[in-house]
C-alpha cells in the first residue's frame, strides 16, 4: 500500500495543468505504485460556495471506474454561512474528511479579531473541533506551487510558523495533515508543538527533489512517523517525489510507509 496524500482534481486558473480528471489521476498513480490517493477539487479554492466543488468531485467518483483508490475530502470554507451542515452532508455522502485552504478564502488559522465581534473568533478551529466529533482528519494546504514560479495573479505567501501553531495547539485531537509545507523551515517551537502534539502529518512535496541533504535535513526535524509521502499531483511530478522516497530509505530512516498515515482514515483501518 502507498498513500499519496497530496493529489487534486479540477482546473488551475494560473495555468494549464494536463491531469485535472480522476481517470487521468489514477493512470499516473498506477504507473508509479500508488494505491490510494486522498483528493479535494481544486475547483473549491475558488468559488464562493467551496461545497458546489465537493458535489462535483462527488459525481465524478460516482462514475469513476479506475484501479486506484480515491479518497476524498471536502473543502470547507468556514468564512461561508452554512459550511457545517454542507460539511456534515459530505461526510453522510461517504467523503473522508476536510480541506482547508485558508490563503484562498481569506481568513487566518489563528483566532481573528472581526469588526463585528469583541472576541476572536478562530475560525479553522471551529473545523477542527467538527473533524474530532466526526473522528475524521483535515488537510491544510500550506501552499500550492512553489513561490519562485507563482503567478502573480496567486496568492503571494505561504502559510506562516506562527498560524500552523496556533492552530496545532487549539486542538490537539485531531489527525492534521500539513501539504505544501516545507519541513526544512519548521521553527523550534513548532518542531516542540508537533513532537508534543503527535498526530501531525507532513509529505514531502516541498523538500528539494534532488538535493540528498535537504531530505535528511528535514527527517532530522521531526519524527519519521510524522511524514507522509505526497505527489502534489497534477501540480508536481510524482517520479520527482519517488525520488525523495528513495532518499528517505537511503538514510537508514524506514522511509515513509503507508502505516504513518493509515488509520488516520476510518477506510483504511
Amino acid at each position: 500500500m502507498l498513500i499519496d496524500i497530496n493529489a487534486y482534481c479540477g482546473h488551475w486558473p494560473f495555468r494549464n495543468v494536463e491531469c485535472s480528471s480522476l481517470a487521468r489521476l489514477s493512470e499516473l498513480a498506477s504507473d508509479n505504485g500508488i494505491t490510494h490517493m486522498v483528493i479535494a477539487n481544486i475547483n473549491g479554492f475558488f468559488y464562493k460556495d467551496a461545497n458546489a466543488a465537493n458535489i462535483e468531485l462527488y459525481e465524478q467518483l460516482k462514475a469513476y471506474s479506475g484501479k486506484v483508490n480515491f479518497l476524498p475530502l471536502a473543502i470547507v470554507n468556514p468564512t461561508y454561512p452554512g459550511w457545517e451542515s454542507d460539511a456534515v452532508k459530505m461526510l453522510e455522502l461517504g467523503f473522508c474528511g476536510f480541506e482547508l485552504a485558508p490563503r484562498y478564502h481569506g481568513y487566518s488559522l489563528a483566532p481573528e479579531m472581526l469588526y463585528d465581534e469583541c472576541m476572536p473568533k478562530h475560525r479553522a478551529a471551529e473545523v477542527l473541533h467538527l473533524a474530532e466529533k466526526y473522528d475524521v482528519p483535515v488537510r491544510i494546504c500550506a501552499s500550492v506551487e512553489n513561490f519562485r514560479g507563482r503567478s502573480r495573479m496567486d496568492t503571494p505567501e505561504n502559510i506562516s510558523n506562527d498560524e500552523l501553531i496556533a492552530l496545532l495547539s487549539a486542538n490537539r485531537n485531531v489527525n492534521i495533515m500539513i501539504t505544501g509545507f516545507n519541513p526544512t523551515g519548521i521553527s523550534d517551537e513548532l518542531c516542540k508543538l508537533i513532537k508534543e502534539r503527535k498526530k501531525t502529518y507532513f509529505d514531502i512535496t516541498q523538500i528539494e527533489g534532488f538535493m540528498i541533504n535537504s531530505v535528511k535535513l528535514a527527517m532530522a526535524k521531526v519524527a519519521d512517523s510524522n511524514f507522509c509521502f505526497g505527489t502534489g499531483l497534477p501540480f508536481q511530478y510524482a517520479e520527482t517525489n519517488m525520488v525523495k522516497l528513495f532518499f528517505s530509505k537511503s538514510f537508514s530512516h524506514p522511509g515513509i510507509p503507508a502505516e504513518n498515515i493509515k488509520n488516520v482514515f476510518k477506510a483504511l483501518r
